[in-house]
């Protein structure tokens, strides 16, 4: 009578074990020697290696990457910082500008702006040597006479001097800023044109 009651329970439990084994999942992966091992588990210290899960059959029922390196890591942030300020960037963009129209207008002006400086750098210029002239002039006068040249005339031309000097950097620097306002402009135009609806 005990024997008919176990032998199904025994059956019964003995049929779940072999199906538990069979649904079992393997795991393959590299160790440290570089053989590839297939287990029911993977030790902590590879997973970081990355490894494939198998089903009972021996398909890849998953594959898990490597874990990314320090260096992947770091480009992967920059890469992320970079979208990030190209998003703000673009942003900013359609906020200033409606068109492409406004952008061309907004650039004819800072561009008039700087040739604004420029020409009154270069009227300085002008005026600069005119009292140059106007010095030296004196100055060849006094000389002529058999005087000594007055050290305030010398003076007025070192200044003169150093004043022709400090505008024509400025008139260099303006030129410069011109070509680099040029180039930016040319940049945002062309983002626009890529973010605007044609």
């Amino acid at each position: 009578m005990y024997k008919k009651f176990w032998y199904p329970v025994v059956v019964a439990w003995l049929a779940g074990s072999v199906a538990s084994v069979d649904a079992a999942e393997l795991y393959r992966y590299v160790n440290d020697r570089g053989v590839t091992v297939l287990d029911s588990s993977v030790p902590p210290q590879y997973v970081s290696r990355g490894y494939e899960v198998l089903d009972r059959d021996g398909r890849v029922k998953q594959v898990v990457p490597p874990a990314p390196s320090p260096e992947e890591l770091r480009a992967a942030r920059i890469a992320a910082e970079e979208q990030q300020r190209q998003r703000a960037s673009d942003e900013t963009l359609l906020r200033l500008y409606a068109s492409v129209a406004d952008l061309d207008r907004a650039h004819a002006r800072q561009i008039q702006q700087i040739e604004g400086l420029i020409a009154t750098a270069e009227a300085g210029l002008m005026t600069l040597r005119s009292q140059r002239d106007d010095i030296q002039s004196r100055a060849a006068s006094q000389e002529r006479a058999g005087r000594e040249v007055d050290q305030r005339l010398l003076r007025q031309l070192e200044d003169i001097d150093a004043e022709r000097g400090r505008l024509e950097r400025q008139i260099a620097s303006n030129r410069a800023e011109i070509d680099a306002v040029n180039a930016a402009f040319s940049a945002r135009r062309e983002r626009l044109a890529q973010l605007l609806p044609e």
